[in-house]
């Protein structure tokens, strides 16, 4: 007969409250003397009440397993917490002699920002010693230039340096005429270390995976995440999704059909976001229609409140009355379609092969799996803002324009979005200091990466997108108003 240690060991959680504690100690004190009435505001309702507190920290720190255990213990499961890494960017370093010379490594650099009203500098430094020869002022009368570069002081992620921005020079005696960046700057921004609710999280997916398939979409976000930090930084898994048909689900009743010289006419219940060349799924309640325009079918032509597609039959069919609906991004049972950016860029084709395989072994079988990268979708904004005169105009309109790119780029954008909302954007702008008011803000898609704008937002055509926007994108007229 095996041993019974339950007297020993118990792993059930004692979690117990103050309050709990208090009225326990109450009833535990009437065992004893039936007669006790434990009155409030009392000494002795203070002394329980107390007593309640500190036995309930002592309960929080029995069950609460040190941070540094903690990572002890995942380190030895195979799991690593994310450090923080460094931006990096790539600038032309001048002397400001016709010697030449040398920079050495660790010789730092400053970028300025402005953020929340609030001057922020952001360190780089060399990594390198770099030699630069001696000008042939027979040749050029330009000091002496070279092209590095230099990595942030500090990890994590920072405001994004533009092209052509020049930097403080902080170190002193390097004979350093100007550090300026390049066009293109090249700037990968970097990753920020994680949070210990982030790094929670990510451990308790991985454990989990170790000993369980990944069964929900959620789960395999998680799993990436946590289980490719430096390669994967945004990611986003689709169920019922076929790679080859990742449109966005768009769902309509039909009410109205037509049908002559081989061109099939739908009318919808109202405005409609189906485009040229969507995939529809047609269904009718009516028998008499439903072989002719039952099935899949590709748009040809669309208007306000009804599209065409064309059909390979002879058949002439008058305006019938129907009901029905029409689906475009229909979902498909046992496909699967990840989306995964690696940090600043897309993925690689062999980086795609190793982590489809590695998602594939954790996977339920029988299912079709496939990885793909975001669609960046393009727009351009518009908006006229007023700035108050007691602000730095320029500050302000430079803060503007960088907390935008920033926020609709693909490394910071929700991935949980379907759109872009203009409410969202005229609220962001409004908190940053000196901004008086926002009016007159729209935006407007860029390519065919967008459904049919029907208001003010824009909504993705396609799952797993991200939106992308650069400086030159923007037309905004600042105004400066003097509230004095």
């Amino acid at each position: 007969m095996p041993a019974d240690f339950s007297e020993y060991v118990n792993l059930r959680i004692f979690d117990k409250e103050p309050g709990d504690i208090y009225l326990d100690s109450i009833e535990l004190a009437r065992l004893v003397l039936p007669e006790f009435n434990l009155r409030t505001g009392t000494p002795e309702d203070a002394i329980f009440q107390a007593a309640a507190y500190m036995s309930a920290l002592n309960i929080s720190a029995i069950n609460r397993l040190p941070d540094r255990l903690m990572a002890g213990i995942m380190a030895i499961m195979g799991f690593q917490r994310q450090e923080a890494i460094s931006a990096e960017l790539d600038v032309t370093i001048t002397l400001n002699t016709y010697d030449g010379g040398s920079i050495p490594i660790g010789t730092i650099f400053s970028f300025e920002s402005l953020f929340e009203d609030e001057l922020q500098e952001f360190a780089f430094t060399t990594t390198e010693t770099i030699e630069l020869e001696p000008t042939d002022l027979e040749v050029s009368l330009d000091y002496p230039s070279v092209s590095t570069t230099i990595v942030a002081l500090i990890g994590g992620v920072i405001p994004p340096v533009g092209d052509g921005v020049e930097l403080n020079i902080i170190s002193s005696g390097t004979g350093i005429q100007s550090c300026i960046t390049n066009t293109p700057s090249n700037f990968a921004n970097g990753i920020n270390a994680d949070r210990d609710e982030d790094y929670l999280s990510k451990s308790t997916t991985y454990l989990r995976s170790l000993s369980s398939a990944l069964t929900k979409a959620s789960q395999v976000d998680a799993y990436l995440l946590s289980s490719y930090p430096s390669l994967i930084t945004r990611v986003k898994t689709y169920d019922l999704t076929d790679a080859d048909n990742v449109y966005v689900k768009r769902q309509l009743g039909a009410v109205m059909t037509h049908l002559a010289g081989g061109v099939a006419t739908i009318e919808t219940d109202g405005e409609h976001l189906f485009v040229v060349g969507d995939t529809v799924v047609i269904q009718t309640n009516s028998s008499s229609v439903s072989a002719l325009f039952d099935g899949e079918h590709t748009v040809t032509v669309v208007e306000d409140t009804a599209f065409r597609y064309s059909i390979s039959t002879a058949t002439t069919s008058a305006s019938t009355s129907i009901s029905g609906s029409v689906t475009a991004g229909a979902d498909v049972p046992g496909y699967v379609s990840i989306f995964a950016y690696g940090v600043n860029s897309e993925l690689t084709e062999l980086e795609k092969i190793q982590i489809l395989g590695d998602v594939r072994e954790k996977t339920t079988a029988g299912l079709s799996i496939s990885i793909n990268d975001p669609v960046l979708a393009n727009l351009t904004l518009t908006a006229d803002i007023a700035i108050s005169q007691s602000f730095n105009a320029v500050e302000v309109e430079e803060s503007v324009e960088t907390a935008i790119v920033d926020f609709l780029s693909p490394i910071s954008f929700p991935y949980s979005y379907d759109r872009i909302r203009q409410n969202q954007l005229v609220s962001l702008i409004s908190q940053i200091p000196g901004v008086i008011y926002v009016q007159n803000l729209s935006i407007s898609p860029v390519g065919e990466n967008w459904l049919p704008q029907l208001g003010p937002d824009l909504l993705f055509r396609y799952k797993g997108s991200l939106p992308s926007i650069a400086a030159e994108d923007l037309s905004i007229n600042y105004t400066v108003v003097d509230l004095g």
